[in-house]
């Protein structure tokens, strides 16, 4: 019975538990039934809350038994309809005590897929800003999360205050975080892993949730720059194109949603900048920012360092004078940018560059500059200081040669004090910037320089040494060379834009070369100062107020072991001479000198004969000058062409001595020449169109004294301003003016004395077959023999002559008296005679044996027969006429013949037979083509 009532009582209180067991899992059903429901409606309506727009939850499941969450489809916008969130799933872990707090307490809470956007606004915020409050309903529920992970994320951050807008999107997000919640006082940290423009993003910080806020530290390691360069497109007029970024910085994010950067690093590599108009302006390799700080909403950039390696940059002077990089130091208009916001203010630090190549150009210039550089290491101290800054480099050219800058100097416009270093830097590139000189081309050469340069409110201002090197100036217009210089060393040299001023100037081994061209003008007078004072008696006078015109001041300029060559290409062969081992001094240079600059030189001509050139001159205007130039011992063989230009013979020996005083007033030059001849014994004739036509050896009889000197003064006068005006024939003329002095021309002589011209003289033509002289012919020799009457010391001989002409007129003599012409006949009667015809043909027949062949007819012709036959006797007579040509007796018997009928017309106006000589061409003599018969003045 106990044992019954013992299992009744248990029956009794099971029923009971299970009914309670069964009642408890009925509710839990129909929780889990209704709150998934009610959660997300709930869900939706707190994020909407939060965020002020609109939530959407596709899909959320609890499970109440673990109190787990899992929600699918988040969607979260902002007031004006943009994606703030979007979230594959999530799931959470719900605390027991979200039951009961007006709250929400994860223990956990996982992230996948998470997509949204950030944008960074014109005013240096972000979007979106999430509210403080929750709206009219009071602050938002407290959220809390234990532990937090996000993983397989996405998220887009615009930039729109940039031109162009940039964009940047991080894929793969990684998000850890421990500790959330939304209302914390103390900062949560956060740790964000992702990728970021093909690199890797790191962000380790701290979060202030409401309102956001964040403290931390990211890095960058090769994303694509494009989307960062364009934050220096907005501060900048530069288009960037392509490379690679490395950086790290403490970023923060303030409440209000200002961002700032600081302590930050960046370095780009394997980029390409253009300016405004694309052209290329640099190629980085790679280029370092440290010490950068970025303050977007008050529109601040610094940089404490800029450091690069292997870059390239392209420095431009346009015609205007204008440098490419001046662009960049003014700010890029855009008409979208906020025109009541701030200026972008950018602060640069030190600049440390490595192996910087550099393009220069320059358009101010013609033909323009076009020169590269590497600057091999570059030190320059805080670029936007006002105050000095410690400025080195050190470089070097690619056509050669190295210089360096060290010093001081307030950037960019100066003032400076830097100390310069150069050697062997070349000259050519250079050239553009020479003043224009006449048609001159520095063809090669290098400088070295040791100084200091000034920069300051007068313009760049150089003090030191500057030496030039094997320098080469070629005269353009004639191909050849014009100045050679071993070496060019200017000590105590101050250059500016005032003037050039030098205590001496060392030139060691010039080569000069003096040419008189072959139109007789010296090469030198198409050298010098395109705008020069024109030679006169008094300064020209400024007629108006202009820059005042540079100085220049030279102490002393000392040359040694110097060559002159002096060529004249007038003449035939070329003279050449040279005054070798040059030297001596030239002092007192200076554009504005009281006292004539002094020039004492002295040299050797040939070598052995010694030479000196002692005097002074003037710099300015009036031109005064006064020189002595002698010589003695030079062998006059030197002189042949000259001698042979102007005398017709060349020289076989002797000395010449030469003492030349010349006097300098504005235009007019007063020389006295003083000319000695030793022994001179002159060689054969030589055909010159400049030569008197007159023995010299009567001009050397008259001269020459019982030692066989001749010893004569030459006075000489001339005009600087007529342009016939040549100092390069000096020599030619002083020795033509001596033997002009002695005896002139004969014939020109004969022609003044008794009239007419010297040409009609000396020459007697007849035509062509004929001896006998023709009547205008007989006048001319009336006058020879009034002349040799006058002259009894002369001698004439009679040059007659036969020529080509004459033996085609004996010929076709020949031919008449053969066909019974009678003189004075028609050589060619008609074509249409046919008697002269037939009788041409019957003389070719008895002479060759045959008829002459018949000549083809041109093409398209259709000639008769008569017409056929008469070409033949036309070709035929040809054949005639070369083998009835007179034999070299019959020619020699007619020029005498000419020579007989002179020698009588002379003869017969008084003229005695000794003195008069018939001299016939020698017997081997070549027939010349034309030919007239002359007559040649002798000594008796």
């Amino acid at each position: 019975m106990r044992a019954f009532l013992a299992i009744a009582n248990l029956r009794h209180r099971c029923r009971w538990r299970c009914l309670l067991m069964l009642a408890l899992l009925a509710a839990l059903v129909a929780a889990a039934m209704a709150v998934p429901e009610r959660a997300r409606l709930y869900a939706e309506q707190t994020l909407a809350e939060t965020t002020g727009g609109t939530a959407h939850v596709a899909a959320l499941d609890f499970d109440p038994l673990r109190l787990a969450l899992r929600i699918d489809g988040l969607h979260l916008s902002d007031p004006d309809g943009a994606l703030l969130l979007a979230v594959d799933s999530a799931m959470a872990d719900l605390a027991v005590d979200s039951l009961w707090t007006r709250s929400v307490h994860l223990d956990a809470l996982t992230v996948r897929g998470a997509r949204g956007q950030l944008g960074l606004l014109e005013g240096g915020g972000i979007s979106p800003q999430l509210p403080a409050g929750g709206g009219d309903g009071g602050p938002p529920p407290r959220l809390r999360i234990d532990r937090m992970n996000v993983d397989g994320s996405a998220l887009v951050v615009r930039d729109a205050s940039a031109r162009p807008a940039a964009a940047l999107r991080l894929t793969d997000l990684v998000v850890s975080m421990a500790g959330f919640d939304s209302q914390a006082a103390e900062p949560i940290p956060v740790l964000l892993r992702g990728r970021a423009g093909g690199g890797t993003l790191r962000l380790q910080a701290d979060l202030v949730p409401a309102p956001l806020a964040l403290d931390g530290r990211f890095s960058l390691q090769g994303i694509d720059a494009e989307p960062a360069l364009a934050y220096l497109e907005r501060a900048l007029p530069l288009k960037a194109r392509g490379g690679k970024i490395d950086a790290n910085a403490t970023l923060s994010l303030a409440a209000g949603g200002a961002v700032r950067l600081s302590d930050g690093h960046v370095s780009l590599r394997q980029s390409a900048l253009a300016d405004a108009s694309d052209a290329p302006l640099a190629q980085i390799a790679e280029l370092a920012v440290d010490e950068l700080a970025l303050d977007l909403a008050a529109r601040r950039v610094s940089v404490g360092r800029i450091s690069g390696r292997d870059n390239w940059l392209a420095l431009a002077r346009a015609a205007d004078g204008r440098i490419n990089l001046q662009d960049l130091t003014r700010q890029a208009g855009n008409d979208e940018t906020d025109p009541a916001g701030p200026s972008w203010q950018v602060t640069l630090g030190a600049l440390a560059l490595t192996g910087q190549r550099l393009s220069i150009s320059d358009e101010t210039v013609q033909p323009a500059l076009h020169q590269d550089l590497t600057l091999e290491q570059v030190d320059i101290g805080a670029l936007g200081s006002p105050d000095q800054v410690p400025v080195s480099l050190t470089g070097s050219l690619a056509d050669g040669g190295t210089f360096g800058l060290a010093g001081e100097a307030v950037l960019p416009a100066g003032p400076a004090e830097l100390g310069i270093t150069a050697k062997g830097l070349p000259l050519s590139p250079l050239a553009p910037y020479l003043p224009d000189v006449g048609p001159v081309a520095l063809r090669s050469g290098t400088a070295a320089a040791t100084g200091q340069l000034t920069l300051g409110g007068r313009g760049p201002e150089f003090r030191g040494q500057v030496t030039l090197s094997r320098v080469d100036l070629w005269d353009t217009e004639r191909d050849e060379a014009l100045l050679g210089l071993r070496t060019l060393r200017v000590d105590q040299l101050q250059a500016s834009a005032q003037g050039v001023t030098s205590s001496k100037i060392w030139i060691n081994r010039p080569v000069l070369r003096a040419v008189i061209t072959e139109n007789r003008q010296s090469n030198l007078s198409r050298f010098g100062p395109r705008d020069v004072a024109p030679v006169t008696d008094a300064p020209v006078a400024n007629d108006g107020p202009g820059p005042a015109p540079m100085r220049f001041a030279v102490d002393t300029v000392r040359v040694s072991r110097g060559t002159l060559h002096i060529e004249d290409h007038s003449l035939t062969p070329h003279f050449a001479v040279s005054i070798e081992q040059l030297k001596g001094n030239i002092d007192g240079l200076a554009s504005d000198a009281t006292q004539p600059a002094r020039v004492a030189l002295n040299g050797r001509i040939d070598q052995y004969a010694p030479a000196t050139v002692e005097g002074s001159f003037t710099v300015g205007v009036p031109r005064e000058a006064a020189f002595k130039l002698s010589f003695t011992g030079v062998e006059m063989a030197t002189f042949t062409p000259y001698v042979s230009r102007f005398a017709g013979y060349r020289i076989e020996r002797g000395t010449l001595d030469v003492d030349l005083d010349y006097t300098v007033s504005g235009p007019r030059v007063i020389g006295n020449n003083r000319i000695i001849l030793n022994r001179l014994v002159l060689g054969e004739r030589v055909d010159s169109p400049d030569a008197l036509d007159l023995p010299l050896t009567l001009a050397l009889a008259v001269l020459k004294d019982s030692r066989g000197v001749i010893d004569v003064a030459l006075p000489l006068r001339g005009d600087l301003s007529n342009p016939q005006f040549d100092y390069g024939a000096l020599i030619g003329k002083a020795i033509r003016a001596l033997v002009v002095k002695a005896v002139k021309a004969p014939f020109t002589l004969l022609a003044r004395l008794v009239g007419g011209k010297a040409k009609d003289l000396r020459t007697v033509a007849f035509a062509p077959g004929s001896a006998q002289l023709p009547a205008a012919q007989m006048e001319p020799l009336q006058k020879v023999a009034q002349a040799l009457t006058a002259r009894p010391q002369l001698t004439l001989h009679i040059h007659p002559l036969a020529d080509q002409n004459d033996a085609r007129a004996l010929a076709q003599q020949a031919l008449r008296a053969a066909l019974g012409q009678a003189a004075g006949e028609d050589d060619d009667p008609f074509e249409g005679d046919a008697d002269w015809t037939e009788r041409l043909i019957a003389l070719y027949e008895e002479r060759f044996g045959n008829e002459p062949p018949a000549v083809p007819a041109p093409a398209d012709t259709q000639p008769t027969a008569a017409e056929q036959r008469a070409a033949a006797a036309r070709a035929g007579r040809e054949r005639l006429l070369a083998a009835m040509a007179p034999d070299t007796a019959a020619l020699r018997a007619l020029a005498q013949a000419r020579g007989e009928a002179i020698r009588a017309a002379l003869m017969d106006n008084g003229v005695p037979v000794r003195r008069l000589t018939i001299v016939l061409p020698a017997e081997d003599a070549p027939l010349q083509p034309s030919a007239t018969s002359e007559l040649v003045l002798a000594t008796s």
